[in-house]
């Protein structure tokens, strides 16, 4: 596998009650219909506006052009409804690994267990499809919703990246590293989707 031919790929991961796809530019209306609250992360900071969006759709579609994100659109099977995006990045096939993040899942639909379903399926395609050695996630120090999702699935909370980044809502005090490692999710991930599923 190589950064050309994944991003060329129209990647399409699903089970019986959601599908991620392709973010396309035709998607900004379905997107638009679950956007604009602040209970969406730095999604919901630095979106705000029709003119916010169509920045948001341009960095992300851009980003994939330059083969630095994978935006993925989440859609539910049920009610045929938008859901949210999330994105693969920091890709090195050289050495087995990315990083699953720039999530955000719309307001209805937190606290239902979607969000775990979703890094399921993308967990086992880079696990089993794309044979990779570790996926990554960075989360800021403040976002304890994150944080206790993603330690619920099995990751390992690795370290503190000091004044890592400066979002839209302002300058944060760091960013903690999880990661994933296929031995890790060959041996945990039944058990621990078992549990999230049910919250």
């Amino acid at each position: 596998m190589n950064l050309e031919f994944f991003f060329s790929t129209e990647l399409i991961l699903e089970n019986e009650s959601i599908v991620m796809r392709p973010l396309t530019f035709d998607d900004i209306d379905q997107i638009e219909s679950i956007s604009y609250h602040k209970e969406l992360g730095e999604f919901g900071a630095r979106v705000k506006n029709r003119s916010d969006l169509t920045d948001y759709f341009n960095f992300c579609l851009n980003s994939k052009k330059e083969m630095k994100l994978y935006p993925l659109m989440i859609w539910g099977k049920e009610n045929n409804s938008p859901i949210g995006v999330t994105m693969f990045g920091n890709i090195s096939f050289q050495h087995k690994r990315l990083e699953i993040g720039w999530t955000w899942i719309g307001k209805s639909f937190q606290g239902t267990g979607v969000n775990a379903i979703c890094k399921r399926l993308l967990l086992d395609y880079c696990f089993d499809n794309l044979n990779l050695r570790r996926v990554e996630f960075k989360i800021d120090v403040n976002n304890l919703k994150s944080q206790k999702a993603i330690e619920k699935i099995g990751a390992v909370k690795e370290g503190l990246l000091r004044n890592y980044s400066i979002q839209s809502y302002g300058a944060t005090k760091g960013t903690y590293v999880y990661s994933i490692l296929k031995e890790e999710w060959g041996k945990q991930n039944n058990l621990s989707f078992q549990t999230a599923f049910f919250l």
